[in-house]
Order: structure tokens, then sequence, then C-alpha cells
């Protein structure tokens, strides 16, 4: 059986709109900070997996500024500490009420008595007062503290804000197991609204005749497959074709940086690593 997997994204839709997909109009300037903020995090998976950057740093001021600002402030990223492990590039999911819970993780410090969360984002438009960064940070909190044996109050959830003008911020989150409470009260109420979403699925594939009725409703959606409908559709505004891979010999990451490889080759390029 397959279930719904839901991320914090989907959750923020669901609750203020109903739906799984919002409307959304893509523009070319968001569509570059967007990729710019792709290519760094990518950098910063290269860098924990110990790959020489170096060059790649040179050809590009604004990532190279960022990469080197986060190493003087933040040297815990890189340093090895007796009596902690760490792992970088994480994935949690996590089974709850018929549906997966799921999110991406940049760091994941484990120490003695204490875990720590660590992302870092170049969005210029965080915020924590507003719902969608909400429903980021608390599905992360509330992810490690269901799928790991910390108590909530010993578990950490730490932003470096990287694009700002002087240098980057870093905002610190303590959970607490009150917090935790009023979150599942608050997804409890979200997903809710899915009986309403399936059901409209649920007619759309009894309308194909191919007794798709007595399927689990959940079985026939999945986020993120175009061949599934999309509840609530996206715009975009200018469309921006894939660029073919290089059949040269060059650096995958360096073909990523100069545009000749899509995100997902470069991705499927590159090996898991957990330190």
């Amino acid at each position: 059986m397959n279930y719904l997997r839901l991320n914090a994204e989907d959750l923020f839709h669901l609750e203020t709109s109903g739906c799984l997909y919002s409307r959304e109009i893509i523009n070319p300037v968001s569509a570059q900070a967007r990729c710019l903020g792709e290519q760094f995090h990518l950098i910063m998976q290269q860098s924990l997996m110990d790959i020489t950057i170096d060059s790649l740093l040179d050809n590009h001021p604004q990532l190279k500024q960022w990469f080197s600002q986060l190493q003087l402030l933040a040297p815990e990223i890189w340093s090895q500490e007796t009596n902690t492990w760490k792992t970088h590039s994480h994935r949690s999911e996590y089974f709850y009420d018929n549906v997966i819970l799921v999110s991406n993780f940049d760091l994941l410090i484990y120490g003695y008595e204490q875990l720590e969360v660590v992302n870092w984002t170049t969005d210029t438009q965080f915020n924590l007062t507003q719902e969608d960064w909400y429903w980021r940070t608390q599905l992360d909190l509330f992810l490690m503290a269901q799928t790991d044996t910390y108590y909530p109050e010993q578990i950490r959830l730490t932003y470096w804000l990287l694009n700002y003008p002087t240098h980057p911020i870093k905002i610190s989150i303590h959970y607490s197991s009150q917090a935790l409470l009023a979150f599942k009260t608050q997804l409890a109420q979200t997903l809710s609204k899915l009986s309403v979403v399936l059901s409209e699925v649920s007619v759309a594939s009894g309308n194909n005749g191919n007794n798709q009725h007595d399927q689990n409703p959940l079985s026939t959606l999945t986020l993120g497959d175009c061949t599934q409908p999309q509840l609530c559709p996206k715009e975009i505004a200018v469309p921006k074709p894939v660029p073919e891979a290089s059949a040269t010999g060059e650096d995958p990451l360096n073909q990523f940086l100069s545009g000749k490889l899509s995100l997902k080759e470069y991705i499927d390029s590159v090996p898991e690593v957990e330190l």
C-alpha cells in the first residue's frame, strides 16, 4: 500500500487553502535566487564530503562569500568533537495518522544530551512569524522528537541565514514538550482536511470507469508525480528549459554551476556519505 507523503510546504497549503498545491507564480528573479541557494547547498555537501571546492568558489564570488562567512562563524559544522556524531543531507520520514511526514535536514549534530539540527538558507524571506516558516520549523523539530531518543527539551534547531548585507545571522530554537503537544493538535486539525481532498480524488478516479473506487484513495495520489491530478495548479511565468548534460569529462559540480547539468542530474551523480 502506498501512503501519501507530506512535507512542511504541503501541510502549509493544506491548512491555508485546503489543497495540496498552491497557485504559485514563479518569476525569473525568484527562480535565479532559488537556483543560487541550491548551488550553495551542493557546495556545502561537497565540503562535508571532504571534496575540494576551492576552484569552484573562486569562480562564484557570492557563494565563496557565504561559505567563508559560515566557516568563520560556525566552525562546529566542520569540527570533530569528542562524544559527538554528525550526519549531513539527512532525510527523515515518519508514519503518522495514515500519512508519511517527510523533511530534509542539512546537518544533524548528535551530542551526549543534545541533538542539534542545523539548516542554512539563502532565502531572504525567512520569517518565523509567517505560517510557511512555522510549518518548516515545527515539522523539523517534531520529526526529530518522534524518530530519535532525545527528549524534546534536548533538541535544538539552528538556522543560519546567509543572504544578509553584512554577515550571516544565527537563530536557534529550543524545543519543548509543550510545543510538541501544541503542534500535534494543529497537525491533527490540518490532516483532518485530507478527507475532503481525498474524496475529490476518489470521485475523479471513479469517473475513469476502471473500478478504481475499490482502491485506497491514498494509493492513487502521490505528491510530485506529474501523472497524478494536481488539486491546485501551479502557474509558471517563465518556463526554464532543462539543459542537457555535457559529454565532456568536466567535474559534475562545475557542470551544474555553469548550467550544463540539471539539479536532478547532479544529485544523481553525488553519493550519500555520513560523517
